[in-house]
């Protein structure tokens, strides 16, 4: 009886502690800096659960803010996150990027486009939150 008291507690506690040790999820909506060729670029990319994905670029270019925006869809298979982007700012311009995810945490994604071998560095930021002002960076 003591045996079935103390599997039962065992398999409880271990209930507990399995959502703790899945992959975090990247749903959400993500804040970086930098491009290739551009360190000062910020972008925000935003992951629905269904495996769509929008993502916002912005440029600061002698104080000027140039905006762009891209819709499509994303997936992941092992370590690579596919990315097919469908429109950019809203003309369609179909192409497919892959990345590797480097590491991925509740907080942070760090994933490397395969093409250019250029890493990114994103933190987990609110849905509500707005790139900086071009203003506050320059």
């Amino acid at each position: 009886m003591r045996w079935i008291g103390l599997v039962f507690c065992l398999a409880a506690s271990t209930a507990f502690i399995t959502p703790s040790l899945a992959a975090p999820s990247l749903t959400g909506t993500w804040f970086g800096r930098g491009q290739p060729g551009d360190k000062a670029s910020m972008y925000l990319d935003h992951f629905t659960a269904d495996g769509r994905l929008h993502s916002k670029f912005r440029d600061c270019r002698g104080g000027k803010t140039i905006d762009n925006e891209e819709d499509g869809t994303w997936s992941i298979s092992g370590r690579l996150l596919t990315v097919q982007v469908n429109f950019h700012n809203g003309a369609l311009a179909p192409r497919t990027d892959v990345y590797t995810l480097d590491g991925v945490t509740a907080k942070a994604i760090r994933i490397t486009y395969l093409l250019l071998k250029f890493p990114y560095d994103e933190r987990r930021v609110d849905d509500k939150f707005e790139m900086p002002s071009c203003q506050l960076v320059s």
